[in-house]
This record gives C-alpha cells, structure tokens and sequence, in this order.
C-alpha cells in the first residue's frame, strides 16, 4: 500500500511540476509583454521625459507618392502582410539594426510586439516561403539615406534626422 502512495505521490508531483512549466513558458511573455506595453505607453505620454525630437517617425522617399498611412499599414507592411502600399505601390520595408533602441522601441510603439516576438513571426514566415525580413541598416542615418534613395522602400528614424529628403508619413 504504501508503495502505491509514493507512486502516486511521485506522479502528482511531476504533474504540478509540469503544469507550473507550463505556466512560466506561456504565462511569463504574456507579462513581459505587458509590462512592456505599459512601459510604451508611459513613453508615448511623455513620462520619461523624453522629448518629441526622439519619437519615432515612419518615412518615406520625398519622391514617394505615398504621403499618409495608417498604423496598420505600417505594422501590415513591417510584418510580411502587405507587399504594397495602399496605392498598390511596391512597399519595401526596412529595419533598424537588430537590438539598437530604435528598433525596440518601434516594435513596441509601433507594430505593438517585443523584438523577440517580430523574430519569431518572421522565422514562421522564412521557414513556411511566404517572405523574408526587411533588410536592415546600422544606423538613423543609413536609414535615412537608404529611404530618400528608394521611392518603395519604408523605414522608420528618431524625428531629428528627418530632413528634405524624405516625408514623414506616420507619427
């Protein structure tokens, strides 16, 4: 009898063991990424004291003729969804580096997502054939200079590099 009790012991113990495993793997990025909505969300209102010429911008070329587009547009675009503009215009987005501050901050604020999830998105769509990620380049500057080149390409910079050459088409 009392061999039956330690197995049955033993068993609910690798249960609960199994069940909590569960819940750190699915239950921990949900918070990760909350806390990090949150986080967002106190930037966007200023809390961090963080002034308007290091907001994210999305640009295009200035002899672009897309002027305007929707976050969704932008997130649609950025994440494999939509190859063209809303007025059917080839769209070629472009990244920041992987890991620099602009980039993470323009996954949470804009496309609503941690670097670790747009990863995983894009390793789905790689793996599956349906696209590749944006290419990226190193720096605001890069970006700038790679959009103002490029009437379909899509990047995004900190306000203050914002110059003639390209049009601010989301804030």
């Amino acid at each position: 009898m009392t061999g039956k009790i330690e197995q049955t012991v033993s068993l609910l113990l690798r249960h609960v063991l199994l069940v909590m495993l569960l819940i750190v793997v699915l239950v921990a990025p949900l918070v990760a990424m909350f806390t990090q909505s949150a986080f967002a969300a106190d930037n966007r209102t200023g809390n961090d004291n963080e002034s308007l010429e290091d907001d994210i911008v999305v640009i295009v070329s200035s002899l672009s003729t897309v002027k305007a587009l929707a976050r969704d547009h932008v997130e649609d675009i950025f994440l494999g969804r939509m190859q063209q503009f809303p007025n059917e215009q080839r769209a070629v987005p472009i990244d920041q580096a992987e890991g620099s501050a602009v980039r993470e901050r323009f996954n949470m604020e804009v496309l609503g997502r941690t670097s670790v999830q747009v990863r995983t998105l894009w390793s789905r769509i790689l793996f599956t054939g349906r696209g590749r990620p944006p290419r990226s380049v190193a720096s605001n500057e890069d970006m700038l200079h790679a959009v103002a080149a490029d009437v379909h390409a899509l990047g995004y910079i900190e306000r203050r590099f914002v110059d003639d050459s390209v049009v601010v088409v989301f804030e």
